[in-house]
């Protein structure tokens, strides 16, 4: 398999990857872009416990009655049932006062004033009158006034499903909010996150192996399956959530193995020629990614039977990523090892 693979014209192998990785900062980039879940941006998501919401009707009765915003409507039914999951950002001028809000808790103890004249504008964007001039007092009147029309806000949604689609008193309906603020630093935490995982990586790599092409091309290798795991589910639909980019650290950990184990046999072992070295890697680190695609698509089956999302978006995450791990590692981290080894010790020899 290998001696076919990385025959005189192996390096051909990496215009694949190569192709592949550009199509896929297009999806992200350009169409259909890349979508961040509502634990990111903020908003509200209601889980309904029926059969009787479909999508374009749920959307349009939010949209257009409750004047609601990036209403996102879908329908799954597993053998458990069917539910209905609405999301929709909340209104601007909700959002506004909470931002005020917050920019008046941060100036609280240093500028009183400052502090005044934002709660104030907090009110008012509500159409609420200020009732006191005490920065305490105002705290308190702008956050219970903020809580007071979130909750109205999804009693109305509430209220306008059950009544327009007849649900049954019993309808089982979950409502999480997200805010703007706590999304936005959930986005910035997981950035960091994201960037120091793979900054410690780099390190133990080039400590390991003490070679900067061949740790250049591990690192490449996981950055190419992350991109692949975000592009796919992205084509499909999905957004990437907190739980998303918990498997996302997962799958650096999954695709390292394999390069791991291919630049070691191949670099560090002296038995056999190199491509036979590299045959036996191909063949084991294949059995472990395969492992890890069965095990995903398994959970992918029983999550989406039972509709648990977040065990749904971790194995799509996993599953994707784990196709990118076997292009980059094979048709990419394999041919660079090649290269470089021809370029220690002359032509690949079968």
């Amino acid at each position: 398999m290998v001696f076919q693979l990385y025959d005189k014209n192996y390096k051909r192998l990496m215009i694949i990857p190569a192709v592949l990785a550009i199509a896929f900062l297009l999806i992200l980039l350009v169409f259909p872009g890349i979508k961040l879940g509502l634990d990111f941006v903020g908003g509200v998501r209601v889980v309904v416990n029926t059969d009787k919401l479909s999508e374009k009707p749920v959307q349009e009765l939010l949209s257009q009655e409750l004047n609601l915003k990036e209403v996102k409507v879908s329908v799954v039914t597993s053998p458990f049932g069917t539910s209905a999951r609405i999301e929709y950002a909340e209104p601007q001028e909700l959002t506004q006062a909470r931002q005020l809000l917050d920019q008046a808790l941060q100036v609280k103890a240093t500028a009183p004033t400052q502090a005044r004249s934002l709660l104030t504008q907090s009110l008012t964007t509500l159409n609420i009158t200020p009732t006191s001039e005490v920065v305490d007092d105002l705290v308190t009147q702008a956050s219970q006034a903020i809580n007071t029309r979130s909750t109205e806000l999804s009693n109305s949604v509430r209220q306008k499903l059950t009544e327009r689609f007849s649900l049954p008193a019993d309808t089982s309906f979950t409502i999480e909010e997200v805010t703007p603020t706590f999304g936005a630093t959930f986005l910035s935490n997981a950035i960091f996150v994201g960037i120091i995982s793979i900054l410690l990586l780099t390190i133990v790599i080039f400590i390991f192996f003490r070679e900067v092409v061949p740790s250049l091309a591990m690192i490449q290798a996981i950055l190419f399956d992350m991109l692949t795991a975000v592009a796919l589910t992205t084509l499909f639909g999905f957004s990437i959530t907190l739980s998303s980019v918990a498997a996302l650290l997962m799958l650096v950990g999954f695709s390292i193995d394999t390069d791991i184990l291919l630049t070691t046999r191949a670099l560090k072992r002296q038995d056999k020629t190199v491509l036979a070295r590299m045959n036996e890697s191909v063949m084991t680190g294949l059995t472990v990614t395969s492992t890890v695609m069965g095990a995903s698509l398994v959970m992918l089956i029983v999550s989406y039977t039972a509709q648990i999302s977040t065990i749904f978006e971790i194995a799509a995450i996993v599953f994707f990523g784990s196709i990118g791990d076997v292009i980059a590692t094979y048709l990419m981290n394999g041919p660079i090892l090649l290269w470089y080894w021809e370029s220690k010790h002359g032509k690949v020899e079968a």
